[in-house]
């Protein structure tokens, strides 16, 4: 969803975090974790025994970009700022900065394929690092003292951070360990304290005879150091170096480390046992001001430096797919060519379609791409056999009988091309001016009425796209008054009307009028528009009577339903995107507006006209 919404074109790094464990079992390493909150930079929700560090996220654009991005370049960028920690001693007080990892990526939306490519900086110093064979901490430290490290630990993990460094989430990853010598033997070492990484060097350097200072850190690999080891001994020769500028040579670490379970953790039959290293390193190769030479590129399944790829497509619910695939392509727009769509305002809407029948379909699929959710059709008549060719919601089989409704049809259809949708339909008549009703038809008129009534009051969008003139009456009456944005669309033989209808003002806070004139009567309100009926000069009357053939069907091009339909949903999303939403004037050339009236404002998505005609 960051790609999508956030990062999009972007292929700048983005700083992250993940999280380790010590190693528990004695054949599984614990792996670095990067879970959805690795863009979060607070300690909520970080368990206290996981070590959290920092690592830094490369989004590539393509695959291609992502196979040939300069993978060397990257880390040795990454392997800089730790040396420049290293070198400043900020990574002795901070020493999760040691740690840092680098997280290459491409993320494939439309086949939910996701490539990856991790890398964990690590130096690798000439002379390389010689190390003794490792001894078992229970050889070290009796079960008393072992005890007393891993108490020691859990107070320092719960303790503040040192003089001068930044709060940090999680466990110390690294940290020394103070002990004393007693009779000279090292099954007598008592340990004395566990304290924060930056004590290390003054208690390496100025503790009393028989002391031992060791370096420790949180080890994620049971079988043998772990990956974090090479940069810690670095550091700590950096801090040598700090002290004596003069010290030159070869000088021998203990590191410990440390896989013991958390305080209260049940110890695992076959759980990784801590270890304690002699690492002999020569100081000169931490004095220098380049960084020295990283390694780090992470082995993929076939045993070779490269990528992995996770294939999430199979294991994703379809519905959910099909959800995402279609945000994905509205999305798309905001990227590069209209930055300022909001997609998830057209979404919102909940549109009320009067009339499923060749309007009804074309307009309904429009307000499918744009994403809208909730679509209501309202329809009294059945499919017929001359409908599918022209109405793309249903098909031949609907045809036979003459029994099947088109309102809970072409709902259907709707959810078949798009299940995430909630369509319904609605059989329902409406009641129409200069149409005889009898007495016995009273009350289905008025159920009629006032069904209509909450159908719009419960959708945000009308769409008048039935037959009639007549039919349209009614739904322009109840719109109006309950301030419902309403769109008209009207076809010919060669000729279409779309139209939205102006609203009535606001009870409270409607804008005041910038020419002092109003239809609605007297100063203070702004000029309003008109609506379908407002130019006419009788009323609606019966238009269904003595009626040939030719005007019982739709005789219009056709393609005409499907240009008009568009731009008819095409308008309302423009007018949603306007500072005055659907109370918004009509754009008109400045030559034609009156001179008190200044435009107020524009949509992002260009013009907002009262209507648009093509006439034969």
């Amino acid at each position: 969803r960051r790609k999508l919404h956030e990062f999009r074109l972007s292929d700048e790094p983005v700083d992250i975090r993940g999280s380790y464990s010590r190693a528990s079992h004695a054949e599984v390493a614990s792996p670095l974790c990067v879970g959805a909150d690795a863009f979060s930079s607070g300690a909520a929700g970080v368990p206290p025994s996981l070590c959290v560090v920092p690592g830094t996220l490369v989004n590539a654009n393509t695959l291609e970009d992502f196979k040939d991005w300069d993978k060397a370049a990257l880390l040795r960028q990454v392997a800089g700022t730790i040396w420049e920690d290293v070198c400043s001693g900020r990574a002795l007080a901070e020493p999760h900065r040691l740690s840092r990892f680098l997280l290459l990526t491409f993320a494939d939306l439309k086949t939910h394929r996701f490539y990856y490519w991790f890398a964990f900086p690590a130096f690798a110093i000439t002379p390389p690092f010689r190390a003794k064979a490792p001894t078992p901490l229970p050889a070290v430290l009796d079960p008393a003292q072992v005890d007393a490290l891993r108490a020691g630990y859990a107070h320092l993990a719960a303790s503040p951070p040192a003089d001068g460094a930044e709060p940090h989430a999680g466990a110390p990853a690294f940290f020394a360990v103070r002990l004393s010598a007693s009779g000279g033997t090292g099954a007598s070492l008592q340990v004395e304290e566990v304290g924060q990484l930056s004590k290390w060097a003054e208690w390496e350097e100025d503790g009393p005879a028989g002391q031992q200072a060791w370096l420790a850190l949180c080890d994620p690999v049971p079988t043998h150091a772990g990956w974090p080891m090479r940069n810690l001994l670095v550091a700590a020769a950096a801090a040598v170096r700090r002290r004596d500028a003069a010290a030159t040579g070869e000088r021998a670490f203990r590191v410990l480390c440390f896989r013991e379970p958390p305080q209260g953790a049940a110890t695992l039959t076959a759980g990784a046992t801590s270890a304690l290293y002699e690492v002999t390193l020569s100081l000169d190769a931490a004095g220098g001001d380049a960084a020295p030479a990283a390694v780090g590129w992470e082995k993929n399944t076939s045993g070779r430096a490269g990528g992995r790829m996770m294939d999430l497509s199979s294991q994703m619910d379809p519905v959910a797919i099909a959800t995402s695939s279609v945000e994905l392509n509205i999305q798309l727009m905001r990227w590069r060519l209209m930055p300022a769509l909001q997609p998830q305002l057209v979404a919102s809407q909940r549109c009320l379609l009067l009339g499923a029948g060749t309007l009804g379909c074309a307009v309904a699929r429009c307000l499918l791409g744009w994403g809208v959710k909730v679509i209501t059709f309202v329809d009294s008549g059945t499919v017929s056999y001359s409908n599918p060719v022209r109405q793309s919601l249903f098909t031949h089989e609907e045809c036979i009988g003459g029994q099947t409704a088109k309102a809970p049809a072409a709902a259907a259809a709707l959810r078949r091309i798009f299940p995430g949708v909630q369509a319904r339909g609605v059989v329902m008549g409406i009641p129409m001016p200069g149409h005889h009703v009898g007495r016995d038809e009273l009350d289905g008129v008025h159920a009629d009425a006032a069904a209509l009534e909450e159908l719009i009051a419960s959708h945000d969008a009308v769409f008048l796209l039935t037959d009639t003139r007549e039919s349209r009456w009614l739904p322009t009456l109840l719109a109006t008054v309950l301030r419902k944005p309403t769109f008209t669309t009207a076809l010919g033989f060669d000729t279409f009307l779309v139209m939205r209808h102006g609203l009535p003002p606001a009870v409270e806070g409607f804008p005041p009028a910038t020419d002092g004139t109003s239809v609605d009567g007297g100063p203070g309100r702004r000029r309003r528009l008109g609506c379908y009926f407002c130019n006419d000069v009788v009323a609606p009357a019966n238009s269904m009577t003595r009626r040939t053939l030719d005007q019982q069907c739709t005789v219009s091009r056709p393609g005409l339903s499907m240009v008009a339909s568009a731009l008819t949903v095409e308008l309302l999303v423009t007018l949603l995107h306007h500072p005055r939403g659907p109370d918004a004037d009509a754009d008109v050339p400045a030559e034609a507006r009156p001179e008190a009236q200044p435009s107020d404002g524009e949509s992002a998505l260009g013009v907002v006209p009262h209507q648009a005609r093509v006439v034969g």
